[in-house]
């Protein structure tokens, strides 16, 4: 990209792979410098756009491609933009072994998130994107597919068939199983 002249804006390219109900595109967002990425997911409005991007069904490199937010399933950035998230924006935090299932295949990995808090607490407050950290894919009912590793994926909340902690946990901090509380028995009857 050309250099902006001063007062002008400044954008950075975020080469991603994306996960749609129709397959993988690849192609790069343009993002503000000086906006985390998870920051330009939550702000852009209904369709995400995306540069020079390779679509299922397309021979060639489609210049401009605008995704439905909704629909993205999960986003792996390119490993060479540091700036996903704010440091330290989440306060003390613990990773805590998941897997995230899709109708296509599951994201195991690690979640961060507040030491002493349930993963069902977590959750209840969340609407956009995940940050899964040491993430594998593992596809489900394709031999085609292989599996795939990744340092860091976004996992859209909005598209996810379901969500597991793992039994057997990476992280520590966390309170792990609790027993119900008094609103799990008295409000959504769970009690033992």
């Amino acid at each position: 990209m050309s250099e902006p002249s001063s007062g002008q804006p400044r954008y950075r390219q975020v080469a991603a792979e994306i996960l749609l109900p129709a397959g993988w595109v690849t192609g790069a967002f343009v993002v503000p410098d000086d906006q985390t990425f998870l920051d330009f997911l939550a702000h852009s409005g209904a369709f995400l756009k995306l540069i020079d991007a390779f679509v299922p069904g397309h021979p060639d490199v489609v210049p401009f491609f605008a995704l439905q937010r909704g629909a993205v399933q999960l986003i792996v950035p390119s490993q060479g933009d540091d700036r996903v998230e704010t440091p330290g924006s989440m306060g003390i935090t613990a990773p805590w072994s998941i897997s995230c299932l899709f109708e296509r295949g599951a994201v195991h990995g690690s979640l961060d998130f507040l030491m002493n808090q349930r993963l069902s607490d977590f959750l209840k407050q969340q609407t956009g994107f995940l940050v899964i950290r040491d993430a594998a894919w593992t596809p489900i009912g394709s031999d085609d597919e292989p599996g795939r590793t990744w340092s860091l994926v976004l996992v859209n909340t909005q598209q996810l068939n379901g969500i597991s902690e793992a039994v057997d946990q990476r992280g520590r901090g966390h309170p792990g199983k609790l027993p119900p509380s008094d609103f799990d028995v008295s409000e959504a009857g769970m009690g033992s």
